[in-house]
């Protein structure tokens, strides 16, 4: 396989529940067995997402994309025309203009959310050479940064720790599906920082580490990408077994067949200044801090969101709190009750309540007639 064909397919989580309704939410009409636009079947390949929960949100958005300049006939779109749209009407004034419309018509998250995903897609345009000549993607990612800017003023607001969350898929498939440079002339070693990036991105994804924990592995940890388990010594100098999945243990081999520096580390810069030393936590930062400003998510987002995810989402599908404990290397089942069953158990309450609610209503009814 070829190190421009690494499979970053992530197994498990979820940006966002699954439309359930048949319609779509502008035109209401029934939803089109095809897909809204023109490459998105590559595109949801190349990004894993068909074995992601998030292909949920990448089809909503793209749906609700191609809804809404069919409803508005925007750049000579109508209702009447079949799925998938074709992409040279599409402009940089339009998308923009699109996210003008989410803004008013779906929160913030969401909206940032849409918007993360229609860049990734462009993205992916870019990369396969079909980006449409009106569409200048920089344009667009510029006036998201500065819309970003102006949302970050103090607030008041109640910030979402948990939804906000849900958006750590979208840095993992923004490394991996960014074209790599092409070998050979590459004085800033780009193509070193993109594998790189990519490994360390999954890695933290498959192993909910911490940071300090990630940039401490040494290649012999991870046995040149072989290793499925490998064991650590984390916080508190306690040891723990973390796990490398399939696309993590591939795009560390991706990664580590480029380098041809002696370091024993797993993850080293490759800027020219700081040429094969060790990565520092504040580079891991860094990495985070680009995919969430390229695809204008939540700022707020960190490496360490990475660990709360996995675990939440470990939660959600019933896995035992003592199994999340050993995966994120607690010393005592009290922290993880702490930090995370209170956002499961909230659920878990609200769903009974309803249950329980029932009956009640019922007599109420029978009450009344």
């Amino acid at each position: 396989m070829r190190v421009e064909e690494v499979n970053c397919d992530l197994p498990t989580g979820t940006i966002g529940k699954k439309n359930m309704s048949h319609q779509l939410p502008l035109s209401e009409r029934d939803i089109p067995t095809e897909l809204p636009w023109l490459h998105m079947v590559s595109f949801l390949e190349s990004v894993g997402s068909r074995s992601l929960k998030t292909e949920g949100t990448y089809l909503a958005a793209l749906r609700f994309f191609a809804d809404w300049v069919q409803v508005g006939k925007h750049a000579g779109f109508d209702l009447e025309q079949p799925w998938p749209l074709g992409l040279t009407p599409l402009t940089t004034e339009l998308v923009l203009k699109f996210n003008e419309a989410l803004r008013s018509a779906r929160s913030q998250n969401t909206g940032r959310t849409y918007m993360a995903a229609l860049l990734s897609f462009f993205g992916y345009l870019v990369s396969i050479d079909q980006l449409p000549p009106g569409l200048r993607l920089e344009k667009v990612r510029e006036r998201l940064k500065r819309q970003r800017k102006t949302a970050l003023r103090p607030s008041s607001k109640v910030v979402n720790l948990d939804t906000i969350r849900q958006q750590i898929p979208l840095i993992v498939d923004y490394y991996c599906m960014l074209p790599l440079p092409p070998s050979g002339n590459d004085p800033y070693n780009r193509r070193l920082s993109l594998l790189r990036d990519r490994a360390l991105a999954t890695v933290l994804y498959s192993t909910a580490v911490r940071i300090s924990e990630a940039v401490a592995l040494d290649r012999k940890h991870v046995a040149n990408g072989q290793a499925e388990d490998v064991l650590i010594t984390g916080k508190g100098g306690r040891t723990r077994t973390i796990h490398f999945l399939d696309y993590a243990r591939e795009a560390i081999r991706a990664y580590l067949a480029e380098r041809t520096d002696s370091n024993p580390a797993l993850f080293v810069s490759h800027s020219r200044r700081a040429d094969g030393k060790r990565l520092t936590t504040r580079s891991v930062q860094r990495m985070v801090e680009t995919a969430v400003a390229a695809l204008d998510l939540d700022a707020s987002l960190t490496p360490h969101d990475f660990r709360h995810y996995r675990a939440t989402e470990l939660l959600r599908e019933g896995v035992p709190v003592e199994v999340v404990q050993e995966y994120l290397g607690h010393a005592d089942i009290s922290t993880t009750r702490s930090v995370y069953a209170p956002i499961i158990g909230k659920n878990i309450v609200k769903e009974w309540l309803d249950i329980l609610e029932g009956p009640l209503e019922q007599a109420a009814q029978l009450k009344e007639t």
